[in-house]
Parts: C-alpha cells; structure tokens; sequence
C-alpha cells in the first residue's frame, strides 16, 4: 500500500464525520467519469446509475436537514451511528486507489512519519489490510462526527442555536475542502489527519477523565 495514498481513504473517511454522504459520492463521480481511480470489483455497484442516484438524495436531504431548527439535532442523533459507518465503507470502497510502492519504508522514515506508518503502509490491501482500514475509516469519522456534535452543542446553549446554520454552511465548505484534498492531494491530507489526531485526542480523552 502505498503511504502517501492513503490520504484519499482515509481523508473521506474523515468527511463522512461531518456529511455522511458527499464523500462517497465525490469518490463514485471521480472513478465514473473523471476517471480519477479504479476501485475493487466488490464494490463496482458504487459506480452505477440507480446507487449515484441514491447518494444525491441523500446528500441533498443532508444538506436541508441539517440547517432546519429541530431537526438537524434528530438527524445528528441518527448519524451518530450513521457517520462512522459511512466512513469505515467509504475508506474501504475507496483503498483500491492505494498502489503497492517498493521504498515505502525508506520514503516514510525521511519523513518522520514513524514505525507504526510503516508497519501500516506494509499491509496488503486485501484481508487483515481491508479490515484496518476499516476501523480507521470508521474512528476518524467517529472522531470529525463527535468535533461536529460538540460544536453544535456549544452553538445551541450559547446563542439558543440560531449561529447552527452558519456553522452548518461552514462544515459544507469544510467537507468539499477535505474531498478536494483527498481525491487531488492526498500527502497533504494524511499531513493534516495526523495533526488532527495528534491535537484532538489527547484533549478528548482529558475531557473524558472524571
């Protein structure tokens, strides 16, 4: 698997925190038409007609509900489960596009990525590999989901919820930055994914502590 390629899986994945949906869709339009990536024969139904179809309208509710007052709490609370799934299938369907390199480890040392990077970006993307990226797919979309939610929490008891669609507008723009990067420049969006963990997590789990 090639490192700086997982970038894409993983930075959709990451989207599908904020818009369950957008970041599948992106991924099906850039394999169809643009011709961007191939994806495994499994998952070809991604690319069809009557499947894009679906994720336009999901996007679409997506979009309306989540700037409608009362509804956009319902709708977060049903994505809570919703999201991190998303995530966890959007990084598998979109793997595929991580091609096997020879100098991976040497490439990743340079950088200062680390020996775990390396053990990761060693892994086939078949078998135990899929099931990685499985559940990073998923905590990383866990982890934007939970950002989001607590945003939102904050926005409703500071300002009785009326700022929610600004920051709503905000995460739209947000979700089309991290697809953009995650399909055209997938080094910089691991470099940023990283970052994230590196910041996010330890103040989560200090939040967490009684």
């Amino acid at each position: 698997m090639d490192l700086v390629a997982l970038g894409t899986p993983l930075g959709l994945a990451f989207a599908s925190g904020l818009n369950a949906y957008l970041p599948l869709l992106a991924f099906a339009l850039s394999v169809r038409w643009l011709h961007l990536y191939s994806v495994n024969p499994h998952f070809a139904f991604i690319t069809q007609s009557w499947f894009i179809a679906a994720l336009i309208i999901l996007t679409l509710l997506d979009f309306v509900a989540d700037k409608l007052p009362l509804i956009e709490h319902l709708w977060n609370a049903v994505h809570t489960v919703i999201r991190p799934i998303a995530g966890a299938i959007v990084a598998v369907v979109a793997s595929n596009s991580a091609l096997p390199v020879t100098h991976i480890a040497a490439a990743a040392s340079s950088s200062g990525s680390g020996a775990a990077l390396v053990a990761l970006s060693a892994i086939p993307v078949t078998g135990v590999g899929l099931l990685v990226i499985l559940i990073m797919g998923g905590v990383l979309a866990a982890l934007s989901h939970t950002s989001k939610s607590t945003a939102r929490f904050v926005s409703t008891i500071t300002t009785a919820g009326f700022f929610n669609i600004v920051l709503s507008l905000v995460e739209d723009v947000l979700v089309l930055i991290i697809i953009l990067l995650s399909l055209f420049a997938a080094a910089i969006m691991l470099i940023l994914l990283v970052l994230f963990v590196l910041v996010f997590v330890p103040r989560y789990l200090r939040l967490r502590r009684p």
